[in-house]
């Protein structure tokens, strides 16, 4: 009876290293984890700002404003980031986010959630956090995390 029981206890523990081993439970797990970047963007145009990402996806960055209300020294805006993968080696990490929040115009501060609507990662939230380090060139510079939906 013993000798059944161990058996059975062996077979169930390789059975859950299998199924860490196959391939769709690596990308899920992969997948769970939140992805953080950071970012460095300057206006190229109105309402056009363009820069590079760094940390989790290396790559360039677009990003569009898409609305603005002015309320004194806050700006709700609404953003589309546009995040282009440049570090092909682990598969294509590209993704576009539309994104909301606030700009403080007297410290420069900017805080927008949203989703990736585009993309890696499609449904996963993200919260961005910048500020303005060169008013002349309206240079931002900031972090990014994306926290993928989990599986249900």
């Amino acid at each position: 009876m013993r000798t059944k029981m161990w058996f059975g206890f062996v077979g169930m523990v390789l059975l859950g290293f299998a199924a860490l081993a196959w391939p769709g439970s690596r990308a899920l797990a992969a997948n769970s984890s939140p992805v953080n970047l950071t970012f460095d963007k300057s206006a190229v145009a109105n309402g056009v700002w363009n820069g590079t990402v760094g940390g989790d996806i290396q790559g360039n960055l677009t990003t569009t404003l898409t609305g603005l209300e002015v309320s004194g020294a806050i700006w709700h805006v609404d953003f589309i980031w546009d995040i282009d993968d440049t570090d092909l080696s682990d598969g294509d990490q590209s993704f576009v986010a539309n994104l909301s929040g606030i700009l403080n115009t007297k410290t420069g501060g900017v805080v927008m959630n949203g989703k990736v609507t585009e993309g890696y990662l499609l449904g996963a939230q993200v919260h961005e956090e910048g500020q303005l380090v060169d008013p002349a060139t309206l240079h931002f510079q900031g972090s990014i995390q994306v926290m993928p939906a989990t599986a249900q």
